[in-house]
């Protein structure tokens, strides 16, 4: 199941970071490829769940269109590289699914077919341009979170599917249409399919189809290996509050964790007025529709696009754009929220929202020369009925305005953080730019033990803060004062700590500089030992020792504590006590070991040469 979404939260400005005690800050737009005239449009945008993604896009090359693609990797995105290298046809269409590890499937339209590059893993080369189908087009590829993926795309008026198996580098083409009837135009146009796959490997693909009434409806199907069901679903409505239902088409469908559940979002006709319907899809049935818009039934407004979105439990959202406004509505606990107005809409809108596992949830689209986007506060008090923030401007102004026509598409991955993509500029200063809403570093502790030790440069350890988009750099304070920086879990103070109860604490600070900082925990230090007097008598072959010890601390109010005094008389003998008598078993020159402990295990030694 892909983890997609046209984030709002995605490419706040710097300068709107997060307000003290947020979870999250925006960040705008900055350059992936440009600024060029040669820029032509986004194809695609996913981001898998470990937070590694790509964005797909057309360039030209030597003045014809090609396919190129930039990584995400570690929050940051990685040089363009040009995918279809050694096909000199025009190139279109670009789409990208990827999953953990940085495996990632692209595929597109080149010189009549329906070409792909597939990247097995993250560490490894893109392979060279395969042919998916002669005569394919309008793909849409998804990946599951195990590395298999499946294509759908249109051959003629037919759809038909390729599958890739999860550890394999090239797609087969699966036998039969996923069309209800092959005498009926399918998957052309705005009948054009989508698909999403679920944990277990298997997918829906939804898609428009003339059936023999003369409507387009949109269909389900369901894909397992290499066959498709033969049982399609189909959503359409006959009627819906006393209005007629006439075409419904430009599904989209998203799939839960487990495969059983998945929800298509379409626009239908309802009495000559489109609207955002809303169909969960469980087995081989649908539930009772919702609508995910929130026009005006019967009047003048419609709707132009719908998208839905769902989190691996079943947490969704649906967005949608009419010509006069974007709209956003929430899945709960299998219920729809009434969607809301998140701001004006067009006919470059392009809606999108994603959530994430961690049930963070934006929305983005277009709004004239700008990108602008929502989120919904999920706070525990506010979840009956979260509601989405005012509009926010994520495009960088710096870049000139907003190419309406250029593409736009975005990703989340599974705590929350996301990226945009779109194009910014004109002419000569046209660039493909991203902006991301990133989480800050997660809560974290400390591991080193409070009890008392003897280090004077004592080694320090805490866990990892959980930040997909590293790297992390870590501020360790004693004190409240900085005594070493490292980009490690762990450090040994590299200057001398004073005898006592301290304060240690880490703060950190990832690449955007967002801060998270660990309790403060309690650092006992004693590293100076035990002061210690001893006297030796000996009468005979009985030797007779007396200590006096005390663990003081010189200007500290704390020490650990005194512990023990162990006498080894130099026969291989131990006593521990301040007092004591040993008898040897023959003549000679011992030397006696008088130690003193504290509690941190500080030791003082003593030692004492005795002849018998």
């Amino acid at each position: 199941m892909r983890r997609r979404l046209a984030l709002p939260a995605m490419a706040l400005a710097a300068a709107l970071a997060a307000p003290a005690g947020a979870h999250a800050a925006f960040f705008q737009a900055e350059p992936v490829d440009g600024p060029t005239p040669d820029i032509v449009s986004v194809g695609d945008v996913d981001v898998a769940r470990d937070g590694s993604g790509a964005i797909t896009y057309v360039k030209k090359d030597g003045g014809v269109d090609h396919v190129f693609v930039s990584r995400l990797v570690n929050g940051s995105f990685q040089a363009p590289e040009r995918l279809d290298g050694g096909i000199e046809a025009p190139a279109q269409t670009p789409a990208v699914a990827v999953t953990d590890g940085g495996r990632a499937a692209v595929v597109w339209e080149s010189g009549g077919g329906l070409w792909a590059a597939v990247k097995p893993a993250g560490d490894q080369p893109w392979t060279a341009p395969q042919v998916v189908a002669a005569g394919g087009s309008a793909p849409s590829v998804d990946m599951s979170i195990n590395g298999g993926a499946y294509v759908s795309f249109t051959v003629g008026t037919d759809v038909r599917l390729a599958r890739l198996g999860r550890k394999d580098a090239g797609f087969v083409g699966l036998p039969d249409a996923a069309d209800v009837d092959a005498a009926h135009p399918a998957g052309d146009g705005t009948r054009r399919s989508r698909l999403a796959i679920a944990a277990d490997g298997t997918a829906v693909v939804v898609f428009g189809e003339q059936l023999g009434d003369g409507r387009t409806h949109t269909i389900a199907r369901r894909v397992f290996q290499d066959r498709v069901s033969t049982s399609p679903v189909d959503a359409t409505l006959d009627s819906l509050d006393g209005r007629a239902g006439g075409d419904a088409d430009l599904p989209e469908v998203d799939v839960e964790d487990d495969s059983s559940f998945a929800y298509v979002a379409f626009r239908q006709s309802l009495g000559g007025q489109t609207r955002s319907i809303v169909r969960r899809l469980r087995g081989g049935a649908f539930d009772e529709p919702l609508v995910g818009d929130a026009v005006e039934p019967g009047g003048p407004d419609a709707i132009a696009s719908t998208r839905v979105d769902v989190s691996g439990r079943g947490e969704g959202i649906i967005t949608s754009a009419s010509g006069s406004g974007v709209f956003g509505a929430l899945l709960r606990e299998n219920k729809l929220v009434p969607a809301r107005v998140l701001g004006g809409g067009g006919p470059y809108s392009r809606p999108a929202g994603g959530v994430a596992e961690s049930q963070d949830r934006v929305a983005a689209w277009i709004d004239g020369d700008l990108v602008r986007a929502s989120y919904w506060d999920d706070k525990p008090e506010s979840r009956i009925a979260p509601l989405p923030s005012e509009p926010t401007t994520i495009s960088n102004p710096g870049l000139g305005p907003v190419d309406q026509s250029g593409g736009f598409d975005a990703g989340i991955d599974r705590i929350g953080n996301a990226v945009a993509a779109f194009v910014q500029g004109q002419g000569g200063d046209r660039r493909l730019v991203a902006a991301v809403y990133d989480r800050t570093p997660g809560t974290f502790l400390g591991l080193t033990t409070t009890k008392w030790r003897a280090y004077a440069r004592p080694p320090l350890s805490w866990q990892a803060p959980l930040d997909l988009w590293g790297p992390i750099t870590y501020s360790v304070q004693i004190g409240g004062k900085e005594v070493a920086k490292t980009t490690d879990t762990k450090v040994t103070v590299p200057t001398v700590v004073p005898d006592g109860i301290l304060t240690w604490k880490v703060v950190a600070t990832d690449k955007r500089g967002q801060t998270s900082t660990m309790k403060p925990r309690n650092l006992r230090v004693d590293h100076t030992p035990p002061s210690l007097t001893v006297k030796v008598r000996k009468r005979g072959r009985v030797v007779s020792v007396t200590a006096k010890a005390k663990d003081v601390v010189k200007g500290s109010t704390r020490a650990s504590g005194f512990k023990l005094v162990r006498i080894a008389w130099g026969d291989g003998a131990k006593t521990d006590a301040l007092r004591a008598s040993h008898r040897y078993s023959r003549k000679g020159k011992v030397t006696i070991t008088i130690s003193a402990y504290d509690n941190a295990g500080a030791r003082k030694d003593v030692k004492k040469s005795v002849k018998l």
